[in-house]
């Protein structure tokens, strides 16, 4: 079974052949090195190990050392200007791609070399020689660590925004959860009294018909009782959905009837409403009265929380025949401590609205402050 290098990356290769054509025109044009057979072998050996610097970078500058090395006594490779440029690109592939410890036992191979080398040139080991050098070889291994930090950095940034997006995309997930639960919680209530009036109505007719009409009492007597497991299954799924340490409220769920008490309570707490009724209100479902209700609820808390104490806001109700528009405004010139608010409002507001098919948009608006549009349709429109 043969073996064979890995293929090394196309700029790798080209920055291998960019030395090597380098060698050749040394070998050309320099009257030190002479342009000889085994000159130009000692120079490809030299040079083709960085095609795969970033694949083994301890091994590349370890066996252009040897290489060198090896040809001191019958080549001048180790004088020439390519192989000190190729140690220059394998000391800071070195810091930049190698494990720290690696990088650093790389290092210790590169001082020792030359501290060698010169020792046994009698033409060389002067002291500008030992700077010259180590600035060059000790630069470029510096400035390799100080781009592999930064890169870690980098990395470790990236994967830390990915784990917070993670997280807000999970966090985001469960408050929708929450809202979906907290909704079909009100919900019941609103589904709970529409069939125990419908259960007692029927229950009525019944009565009525006990004598005249028994077999229509009869079938009337098998809806009563149907609407009463139903409202018994209701009740049921509502103690599915309610925490351990939530109580049963027995308090009505409020709908736009609700709003004057609402706004009241909002200018006590030091937010100034205002509120308009366009068009001619008709009777709502229970459950898009409720939505509606919530709606504007959030709205204002939202604009108390972030706007603050102090600041403006205004409620239009708009009756246009085929929806119900709902649009709450603040001017944002109030002052809250920073870090009130959960984050969550918006995400109920809009899972309200899209229970009744409805839509919301929310956002800032131009000079300040924040606007919240809901529209919801209304039966009958063609929807």
């Amino acid at each position: 079974m043969r073996w064979f290098p890995p293929r090394p990356p196309l700029v790798d290769a080209a920055i291998a052949a960019v030395l090597g054509v380098a060698a050749v025109l040394e070998g050309v044009t320099s009257t030190s090195l002479p342009f000889t057979r085994t000159e130009m072998l000692v120079a490809a050996a030299t040079v083709v190990p960085v095609a795969w610097r970033r694949i083994w970078p301890l091994g590349v500058v370890a066996a252009i050392m040897v290489v060198l090395a090896a040809s001191a006594p019958f080549a001048h490779g180790f004088e020439s200007g390519y192989a000190f440029f190729a140690m220059i690109v394998a000391c800071y592939t070195l810091a930049v791609h190698a494990r720290f410890r690696d990088a650093v036992v790389g290092a210790a191979m590169v001082a020792t070399f030359v501290l060698v080398g010169f020792a046994i040139d009698p033409n060389r080991g002067g002291a500008g020689d030992y700077l010259f050098t180590g600035v060059l070889f000790g630069g470029a291994w510096t400035l390799g660590h100080l781009v592999r930090r930064r890169g870690e950095e980098a990395r470790l940034l990236k994967r830390q925004a990915a784990e917070l997006e993670r997280r807000r995309a999970e966090d985001a997930q469960r408050a929708v959860q929450a809202e979906r639960t907290r909704i079909a919680r009100e919900l019941h209530d609103v589904v709970a009294h529409s069939l125990s009036v419908m259960v007692v109505q029927t229950g009525v007719v019944r009565r009525r018909l006990r004598h005249d009409r028994p077999g229509d009492s009869g079938l009337l007597e098998e809806v009563e009782q149907t609407g009463r497991g139903a409202i018994a299954e209701l009740r049921r799924l509502l103690g599915i959905l309610r925490t351990d340490d939530e109580q049963l409220s027995l308090t009505p769920q409020p709908g736009l009837g609700g709003l004057p008490p609402l706004l009241g309570q909002m200018r006590e707490a030091g937010l100034m409403v205002t509120s308009t009724v366009e068009g001619r209100p008709s009777t709502l479902p229970p459950g898009v009265d409720l939505a509606a209700y919530r709606i504007v609820q959030e709205a204002l808390t939202n604009a108390l929380r972030h706007a603050g104490r102090g600041a403006r806001a205004d409620v239009t109700v708009r009756w246009t025949g085929g929806a119900l528009e709902l649009v709450v405004t603040d001017d944002g010139g109030g002052t809250a401590p920073l870090g009130q608010g959960s984050g969550h409002g918006l995400i109920g507001m809009r899972e309200r609205a899209a229970l009744y098919d409805g839509i919301l948009e929310a956002g800032p608006r131009e000079g300040g402050g924040f606007r919240v549009h809901a529209v919801l349709p209304l039966p009958g429109n063609g929807r």
